[in-house]
C-alpha cells in the first residue's frame, strides 16, 4: 500500500467532508463519553410484535438488553430515551426499565446521530380474549379521558341513567391490538376495587400515533354496564362468554361451545342475556 492509500484511508476514518468529520467525532465523543454519565443504563426491550404477555422475570427470548440514556423531564411518567449511535428502538417498543414498564409513544425521524425517543409510564395490564378465545395481557398507559369525545351519538330516546366515566388508553400496534374495535369491553379498575368497572372501546383511533407502519394506538373508552360474563378475578371482560363456568378434571378452562351464543353487540344492558342492572 503506498503513500497515498494510507493518507486516503486515514481521511476515510475521520470523514471525507467537514460535515462527515464533524459527525464522525460526535459520534466518537457519545461512544467515548455517554457510559459515564448517570443517565446511561440498561434497559429490557420488547418490539413491538413481542410486547404482549410478556414474562415478569423478563426471561424470554425476545427480551433484547440494550444500553440507552434515559433522560428526565417535567412530566414524572414521561421520560426521553436515546439509543446508543448506530442502534434503535422502535417506536411502540415495550421497555422494562427501573422495575416498571414503559412505552414507546414517539420518535424523532431524525437519526443522524442518535435515536431519540419518548416513553409513557404504563400504569395498567390490559386484558381481554379473541374470537380464538386466546387470553392477551399488554401494558398500556391510562388516562383521564373526560376531555376527549367518546366517538359515539345518542339520540333523545337514550333514557337510560349511565355512569359517566371516560379513560383513554394508549397501547402498542401490533397484530393483536389491530383486530380490537367497537365490539371490545375491558374491565379497568384499581386492583383493590371490590368491583372493577367495565368500558367499552367507543374511539378506535388507530392512525394518530403510527408511523411508517410502527407506534400506539390511542383509543378512548366509555363506561358500561359489567355482566354477569365479566370474570372480575382474572379482570377480563366477557370471559365467561368464551368459557365454561365448570373447569375439567386438571383445572384448565374448558371452551363453551358453540352453539350457546351471544347477542353481536354486548355493550348495550338490552341485549344482554344477563347484566347486574346497576353500575359498579
Amino acid at each position: 500500500m503506498g503513500e497515498w492509500d494510507v493518507y486516503q484511508n486515514r481521511m476515510g476514518v475521520r470523514g471525507n467532508t467537514r460535515r462527515s468529520s464533524h459527525l464522525n467525532r460526535e459520534l466518537q465523543s457519545i461512544a467515548r463519553h455517554l457510559p459515564d454519565n448517570l443517565s446511561y443504563t440498561e434497559a429490557v426491550i420488547y418490539q413491538p410484535e413481542h410486547c404482549f404477555n410478556v414474562p415478569v422475570d423478563d426471561v424470554s427470548e425476545f427480551a433484547i438488553r440494550q444500553n440507552v440514556a434515559v433522560i428526565n423531564s417535567d412530566n414524572l411518567n414521561e421520560k426521553m430515551i436515546m439509543a446508543m449511535p448506530g442502534e434503535e428502538i422502535e417506536n411502540g417498543s415495550l421497555v422494562h426499565w427501573m422495575d416498571q414498564y414503559w412505552l414507546i409513544s414517539e420518535q424523532d425521524a431524525n437519526n443522524t446521530v442518535y435515536r431519540r425517543n419518548k416513553m409513557l409510564q404504563c400504569n395498567y395490564l390490559l386484558k381481554w380474549i379473541d374470537d380464538e378465545h386466546q387470553i392477551y395481557e399488554q401494558w398500556v398507559a391510562v388516562e383521564d379521558g373526560t376531555k376527549y369525545l367518546t366517538g359515539e351519538y345518542e339520540d333523545r330516546s337514550f333514557v337510560t341513567t349511565r355512569g359517566d366515566s371516560r379513560i383513554a388508553i394508549t397501547i402498542a400496534r401490533n397484530i393483536h391490538t389491530a383486530k380490537l374495535g367497537r365490539l371490545n369491553r375491558f374491565l379497568i379498575d384499581d386492583e383493590l376495587s371490590e368491583h372493577k368497572l367495565a368500558y367499552a372501546l367507543t374511539k378506535p383511533l388507530k392512525f394518530a400515533g403510527v408511523y411508517g407502519g410502527k407506534g400506539v394506538y390511542k383509543f378512548v373508552l366509555q363506561e358500561v354496564n359489567t355482566t354477569d360474563d365479566d370474570n372480575e378475578e382474572l379482570g377480563i371482560a366477557d370471559y365467561w362468554k368464551h368459557f365454561l363456568h365448570k373447569p375439567d378434571k386438571d383445572g384448565n378452562a374448558v371452551i363453551r361451545p358453540d352453539t350457546d351464543t351471544y347477542p353481536a353487540d354486548p355493550r348495550y344492558p338490552q341485549e344482554e342475556k344477563t347484566e347486574r342492572g346497576k353500575w359498579m
